[in-house]
């Protein structure tokens, strides 16, 4: 009878860490370019998109972004260019069903998609390295449930993640201008053209 109930406490002891963990499963950040770092010329705009996955038991709702080059302080700023996050415009419930445990949007400057867009001083120079900070709170009844009450299903607000993530400015592309003699032999072809087409006609 003792060696059933030591069973019985093994087991049950088991399934609570199972839940545990499974508890406290934390969201997953990546962003898009995976290695975080983008490029692009003075005075344009490029941005981020990202994969974001929580299998924990909570729904998470993102509430907002930021990139940081120092500590996490929102609004952060750098000497390079100007953040605007997108990913918090949009209301993201990410978690359990009936909603998904993974999201992945590419960035698009135009429809505001992705996690957001950065703008390159006009007259920058060189590289920036920072991260990418994610906020959301989290919740134990799903936010789009007609059930939600916001008092009683609040788990915790103002978490973060983060990526690794950096602007570089390259170099933009001109076209270049003929040369010379380059000039001399297309004025020639046209003038040859132009030859021919009198002596045909």
């Amino acid at each position: 009878m003792q060696m059933i109930r030591s069973a019985a406490l093994a087991i049950a002891c088991m399934f609570a860490v199972v839940s545990l963990a499974q508890a406290d499963t934390l969201p997953a950040l990546t962003l898009i370019p995976s290695d975080g770092a983008i490029t692009g010329a003075a005075g344009t705009t490029v941005g981020w998109g990202f994969t974001l996955m929580n299998l924990g038991s909570n729904w998470l709702v993102v509430t907002g972004s930021d990139f940081c080059v120092a500590v996490i302080t929102s609004p952060c700023s750098n000497s390079l260019g100007t953040y605007t996050d997108f990913i918090g415009q949009q209301f993201f419930a990410v978690g359990p069903s009936p909603e998904s445990g993974s999201i992945t949007q590419a960035f698009d400057n135009s429809t505001q998609t992705g996690m957001g867009s950065f703008f390159i001083n006009p007259a920058a120079t060189g590289s920036v390295f920072g991260e990418i900070a994610l906020t959301y709170d989290l919740f134990s009844v799903d936010p789009n449930s007609t059930d939600f009450n916001p008092d009683l299903d609040t788990v915790s607000v103002g978490n973060y993640l983060t990526a690794p993530a950096s602007v570089t400015v390259g170099t933009s592309t001109t076209v270049p201008t003929p040369e010379p003699r380059t000039l001399l032999l297309i004025l020639a072809g046209i003038a040859t053209l132009l030859a021919a087409r009198r002596f045909l006609a």
